[in-house]
């Protein structure tokens, strides 16, 4: 574009010397306008054009005069585009990536008469296609995509205009399976809440239901799992599912399968209780013994394997013991209670122990004898296994059963199994803690194992008792969920010892030893003796007036709370101690995150 003199109306407005100085692009062409020996217009280029002034390129604002040889170059550009084709991972998507080419046509926007003439550039793009129907076609061939093509798609992915992808092929997705379940008929607390009415009275008594079937009752039912649907990839494999995870459902003692499998059926009267061990969910029912009187030298001390119901009190030098939970109506005299789970005195605790949750640990000699046993067995069963399947065995000498190569094993290698066999039965016996009903089927083959190893027909045989046998262990050795409560109304020169929590819900306790696992509350009067917890402790009233030595300790972390609390008494938060020197009320302590004892009021209830 060459620099022109053109004579217009608008060029002819006077300057000082009678012409004012412009420049304008007209119909594409620069004309420039200016009185003898200036000023001068002043042209600035703009991006897509290059500014040429007597040869010499120029980025700046740059004055020119008619004499000046100006020419405005106009660049084209060609912006490249490019395609291709990606299989997702999963192979259940083709993506078509696409860019066009694209070639943008410039021209000089023409422009009024200026002083200052900013150049200004008017732009077209037209679109190209970077491949064709045929290299698409190829390239899907290529990367073996055969299913679930899209043509539509691939049309649209040629006309394209912008930047952009597209699903040119789908796979169908395999359908997952579903997990085996297994629905529980029973709740697996131990005490359900029953609703009580704003304008009813609360009696304590009457706020809980304890868990309880009968024999014949359906337990749980195995909901088995199931397969799903197989998909296939855009490359035209089939894709499995992942394998749904299976669940052993098995009965524990006190209840039992049924023929198909998929049902735990209740065959005592007791409370149920189920276990997860391990992808396998063990239902069992722990029987429970229903003692109208009271406990005393007509009835003998009381041990039992589950849960003891006393409907009258347990008198002086008497002991109940129970794997499962106690409950005492009366009241508890002089006498022992310990139970694996919870307890509950409703009448007054005198001058006793009370434990709850400590027949686990008369389990533990048990479980370990039961472990051991495992242990040899897995060995013994191994070792058969490896002696049958050796090519030097001959097969003809088992053809009355493998009763010979038992005995071999038994008198060669495993030599110390007939004296655990012997320990574990002895132990079980002695132990009330421990639930015969189930146990003794695998106590008699066992038996028969050490005792007439001839008499020993499979391997199956010897495979079934380890199942077995493994399956106790596990259920023996796992430990509760949480820990065994105490609830009392009353106690007097007694100690209390709960894994769990202990609730004094009555008028309180008196030179008592109370020691939890977790939390202490007690709703009356703490007064004498001491507390020793794991979690929080709420007192209504703590002390006496008379100034009865009482001490309450627990761990960092936790807090104790003294609705009403007398002097010479003491509180211990982890290694703080806190004494009342006089009569406060309301009074909440803790350790703050230094470590310092902190305080505040609460109030009064």
């Amino acid at each position: 574009m060459h620099m022109e003199s053109l004579k217009t109306g608008a060029f002819e407005q006077p300057g000082e010397n009678g012409v004012a100085p412009r420049a304008a692009i007209i119909d594409g062409q620069l004309v420039i306008k200016h009185p003898p020996g200036g000023p001068y217009p002043v042209i600035v280029p703009c991006p897509g054009l290059r500014l040429v002034v007597n040869g010499e390129e120029r980025s700046e604002p740059t004055p020119v005069n008619e004499k000046d040889r100006v020419e405005i170059i106009v660049q084209d550009e060609r912006r490249e585009g490019y395609w291709q084709v990606k299989v997702t991972a999963d192979k259940q998507e083709a993506l078509l990536q696409v860019k066009p080419w694209v070639l943008v046509r410039r021209q000089v926007r023409d422009l009024p008469p200026a002083r200052v003439l900013y150049l200004e550039v008017l732009e077209q793009e037209d679109f190209y296609k970077p491949f064709t129907l045929e290299d698409l076609t190829r390239e899907i061939e290529r990367q073996g995509i055969q299913y679930g093509i899209d043509w539509q798609a691939c049309a649209r992915g040629l006309e394209a205009s912008t930047e952009g992808t597209l699903t040119i092929a789908r796979g169908q997705p395999p359908v997952p399976g579903k997990d085996a379940s297994v629905e529980l008929f029973f709740t697996t607390q131990q005490r359900v809440p029953v609703a009580v009415g704003e304008e009813e009275t609360v009696n304590f008594r009457e706020r809980f239901r304890f868990t309880a079937v009968e024999a014949g009752m359906v337990l749980a039912r195995k909901h088995p799992a199931e397969v799903g649907q197989p998909g296939k990839a855009v490359t035209g494999e089939i894709i499995v599912p992942p394998e749904p995870r299976d669940i052993e459902m098995t009965a524990g003692s006190g209840a039992v399968l049924s023929n198909d499998g998929l049902e735990i059926i209740a065959t005592i009267a007791g409370r149920p209780v189920a276990r997860g061990l391990k992808g396998r969910v063990v239902i069992s029912v722990v029987p429970a013994l229903m003692h109208p009187g009271n406990v005393d030298i007509t009835s003998g001390n009381i041990s039992f394997t589950g849960d003891v119901m006393i409907a009258g009190q347990v008198e002086e030098g008497m002991s109940v013991e129970a794997g499962g939970n106690i409950y005492i109506e009366g009241a508890v005299s002089r006498a022992m209670v310990r139970a694996g789970g919870l307890i509950e005195v409703r009448g007054n605790v005198f001058s006793s122990l009370l434990a709850a949750g400590s027949t686990v640990a008369l389990q533990q000699k048990f479980g370990s004898i039961l472990a051991r046993v495992a242990a040899i067995l897995e060995q013994f069963v191994a070792a058969a296994t490896q002696l049958i399947h050796h090519p030097s065995f001959k097969k003809d000498d088992l053809k009355g059963g493998i009763g010979p190569l038992v005995l071999l094993l038994l008198e060669k290698k495993f030599r110390d199994l007939p004296a655990a066999v012997e320990l574990l039965k002895k132990e079980a016996h002695s132990l009330p803690a421990i639930s015969m009903n189930g146990l003794t089927a695998l106590m008699n083959d066992l038996e028969r194992l050490v005792r007439m190893p001839l008499t020993i027909n499979s391997l199956k045989q010897l495979e079934a008792m380890l199942k077995e046998i493994i399956a106790w262990r596990d259920e023996v050795n796992t430990p509760p969920q949480g820990g065994a409560d105490i609830i009392i109304h009353y106690a007097l020169n007694s100690t209390v010892v709960a894994t769990g929590n202990i609730k004094v819900i009555g008028e309180g306790c008196y030179h008592t030893r109370l020691q939890a696992g977790k939390a202490v509350a007690v709703h009356g009067v703490f007064r004498g003796g001491e507390i020793q917890a794991q979690g929080d402790v709420y007192i209504k009233e703590l002390g006496s007036r008379t100034g009865t030595s009482t001490k309450v300790e627990t761990r960092a972390g936790a807090a104790v709370t003294i609705a009403h609390a007398f002097e010479n008494t003491s509180i211990q938060i982890g290694s703080r101690q806190y004494s009342f020197v006089q009569e406060e009320w309301g009074v909440r302590l803790w350790l703050d995150r230094e470590g310092n004892l902190a305080r505040r009021s609460i109030p009064a209830p």
